[in-house]
């Protein structure tokens, strides 16, 4: 008993340390609302380090690069959600590389019960997350919803070749 006495002070600043450890790796509190890319790289590190892995394809990313005409991306995904981690890294990195102004995203991250922002889930008719809602000529010309059917860059290719929605 006389040990512990002895030791109780280190013992009790052990405890403090390595609970303050564990906190700081924490990950940030779920984002909701309108952000950015670099707001959910910055503040759920996994984003970040899953973008900066992700190699998309030359072609599909050549093609992205050289659309003329306004395309806006409604980006609705849960920094919460397993599909989320895996699909906006790549959507993200895809972006980034085709490096095209005529191309507008908006992201909105949503709670965890899918309802908030009330009025982006009304809206939009959110279901499941990830979904893409692709909009060109102020109409929408389709939506990758949780998992593409190739890879996130191949679909909007074909998304935006066709003028309309991919079978799902």
């Amino acid at each position: 008993m006389h040990i512990f006495m002895k030791y109780k002070g280190l013992y009790t600043l052990f405890l403090i340390l390595a609970f303050v450890t564990v906190n700081g790796f924490s990950q940030s509190a779920d984002i909701i609302g309108s952000t950015s890319a670099e707001q959910v790289r910055e503040e759920h590190r996994i984003f970040d380090i899953y973008t900066k892995r992700y190699q998309p394809n030359a072609e599909a990313i050549k093609y992205l690069s050289e659309i003329q005409d306004s395309v806006t991306i409604h980006v609705l995904f849960g920094t919460w959600c397993h599909d989320s981690k895996k699909q906006i890294p790549a959507f993200m990195k895809t972006l980034e590389e085709a490096n095209n102004p005529k191309i507008k995203v908006e992201y909105i991250a949503v709670n965890r019960k899918k309802a908030e922002p009330k009025a982006v889930v009304e809206r939009w008719g959110l279901k499941l997350t990830p979904t893409f809602i692709i909009v060109r000529r102020n109409k929408e010309f389709g939506r990758i919803i949780e998992e593409p059917i190739t890879s996130i860059e191949g679909d909007l290719v074909d998304i935006l070749k066709s003028g309309g929605p991919i079978d799902q």
